[in-house]
């Protein structure tokens, strides 16, 4: 089974021992194909943010709150989706900079009494490493690596109203991870 989980994250800032998580987007995938999609908000009494970070993700505390979950609910929803998709299995982790998701996720977890590493395999899948080691073997060519620039390179249309959203990042990485395989 080549199941894989695409993972992307909208933060309050960029410090996960400091800023709330702000939104999770998991895209549970099998080979090409897209099985389910999840994206939660995650509520905060309060919330720790930057002035930059809502500003890059468009984030508005007021409508987010009032549409976010208690951690609890967050965590059920979450684990309920990689039951469903992955069973008990420990789940590989697909997306762009995972490193900064996943440390945001994980200091979520455990601060709710959760190891990450109880669910999810400390082995990730980076787009952004991926796409390095293209460039070094001359199958991309000298570029920014940022999301932006791959998406923009391998002509993946992100709506103007889901990028930067954690589902809708969470999809695009999954078509780009489908293009630098391409590649390989």
């Amino acid at each position: 089974m080549n199941r894989y989980l695409v993972f992307d994250t909208e933060t309050g800032g960029l410090d996960p021992q400091t800023h709330s998580l702000l939104t999770l987007g998991f895209v549970a995938c099998e080979g090409s194909n897209v099985l389910e999609t999840l994206e939660v908000k995650v509520r905060h009494e309060p919330y720790v943010v930057s002035a930059g970070g809502l500003k890059v993700n468009r984030i508005n505390l007021v409508t987010h709150h009032e549409s976010a979950l208690e951690h609890k609910a967050v965590i059920e929803s979450v684990l309920l989706f990689c039951e469903r998709h992955f069973g008990s299995e420990p789940i590989t982790l697909v997306g762009h900079n995972i490193s900064f998701d996943f440390e945001f996720m994980k200091r979520f977890l455990a601060l709710n009494g959760i190891d990450m590493e109880s669910r999810f395999h400390h082995r990730t899948v980076d787009t952004h490493s991926i796409a390095k080691a293209l460039r070094e073997k001359r199958k991309l060519p000298q570029m920014r690596l940022s999301s932006d620039e791959l998406f923009r390179h391998f002509a993946i249309h992100v709506a103007e109203d889901q990028r930067h959203t954690a589902l809708g990042d969470a999809l695009a990485t999954h078509t780009l991870y489908l293009k630098l395989v391409e590649l390989i």
